[in-house]
């Protein structure tokens, strides 16, 4: 059994334990949050989000995003992982 991470959605106002193994957008819906996406692979964008705190989330399955979009604290919850605890904005593009 892996680590389990405190994920807060700002604009909600809600906090939820994500499992590392588990994408960010997928324990949002199974919480109720109703959260933009499409794809669920990684590679159009509409799940895009902004780290507000510090926190590092996996994304290496992503392709829609640069490598310097991560470094600016985007991302893709359909295949995102959180490694950390962190706080994210929903909604948001690079």
């Amino acid at each position: 059994m892996g680590e389990t991470y405190e994920v807060e959605f700002v604009e909600e106002d809600v906090t939820v334990q994500v499992p590392e193994h588990k994408s960010i957008l997928d324990v949002a819906e199974e919480m109720g949050l109703q959260l933009p996406y499409r794809c669920r692979r990684g590679i159009c964008g509409v799940c895009c989000a902004k780290r507000e705190e510090g926190g590092e989330v996996d994304q290496t399955e992503g392709m829609f995003l640069a490598p310097s979009e991560q470094e600016d604290g985007y991302v893709l919850t359909c295949i995102g992982k959180p490694m950390s605890d962190l706080k994210i904005e929903s909604n948001s593009n690079p």
